[in-house]
């Protein structure tokens, strides 16, 4: 069998939580690895999802918590073999679905990671993954991707948005995560979509209630679609508060590492993943990102 080869785009979170969490995800991992194969089987937002701890290991004296998550996907309905047959997916004891690969980095508040899956979906399944360490339901756990320039700052000084520009592929919007903004999943219903999309918003100055998208809108919307590989295209326009004309591209706004690898599998297994990430952890210490809490 041929290799094949697989691009990888590895993703940065800072956890934002109090300090008296990492405590609590130390002493419930390690509990986790207690159990005879590490994992179990949960249920989040009406899907199943498997998770995999492995024993905690050190890259560049910094201690890590490796966790594999494989997350039901709904669209796989059916198999189809080359003779005709059209049968459902048997299975045993398990799920199908995309996975997920997750470095926990308590050290520098840091989760990295990521999917063969929907990339949209990678903040959300990690911090499900973070909520199931901490031992209280009601505090909050939020993941940020950690920015590469100062756009992102300049967004929210943004005072009156005149224009909203992005490219992104039909395809990718078949199977948006739960927590999309609402536009992102009134797209993903439209039924005129062909294979490529592309949407521009003009807003007039001062109407953000007749347009139906506010500040706090425009903010969330970018937050989802700069952690999209399938967005190759994230323009805002408006002015500051003393007026000024502000042009922001978010196309490459935010930390990553990229990667191609090799293999004979229609998968990507846990060693090569674990490779990958420690790659891009020594990626981001060498690149001393300081905007971390």
């Amino acid at each position: 069998m041929n290799k094949l080869k697989k691009s990888i785009t590895v993703r940065f979170f800072s956890i934002d939580v109090e300090n008296s969490f990492f405590n609590e995800l130390t002493s419930n991992y390690r509990a986790n690895l207690v159990n005879d194969n590490n994992t179990r089987i949960i249920g989040i937002r009406n899907k199943k999802h498997l998770v995999k701890t492995s024993p905690s290991s050190f890259h560049l004296g910094i201690e890590v918590y490796p966790v594999t998550v494989v997350r039901e996907r709904n669209t796989w309905q059916t198999k189809a073999t080359n003779d005709g047959k059209i049968s459902s997916i048997e299975v045993n004891q398990g799920i199908i679905g995309d996975p997920y690969f997750f470095f926990i980095v308590p050290q520098l508040k840091l989760v990295i990671g990521f999917t063969s899956g929907p990339s949209v979906s990678l903040k959300s399944v990690g911090t499900s993954l973070l909520e199931l360490f901490s031992n209280s339901r009601s505090k909050k756990i939020k993941l940020e991707l950690i920015p590469k320039e100062k756009e992102f700052s300049k967004l929210i000084e943004i005072t009156d948005y005149s224009s909203l520009y992005f490219k992104i592929g039909s395809s990718s919007l078949s199977d948006v995560s739960d927590d999309a903004p609402q536009l992102i999943k009134d797209l993903s219903n439209a039924p005129y979509l062909e294979s490529n999309m592309q949407l521009a918003l003009d807003l007039a100055l001062g109407e953000h209630e007749e347009s139906g998208i506010s500040k706090e809108n425009i903010i969330e919307i970018v937050n989802y679609l700069s952690n999209h590989d399938d967005c190759t295209v994230l323009k805002v326009k408006g002015r500051n508060s003393d007026g000024s004309t502000v042009h922001l591209d978010f196309g490459n706004a935010f930390v990553n590492f990229k990667t191609e690898i090799s293999t004979r599998h229609k998968y990507i297994d846990e060693k090569i993943a674990h490779s990958v990430l420690e790659d891009a952890l020594s990626y981001f210490s060498s690149k001393n990102t300081n905007n971390l809490n």
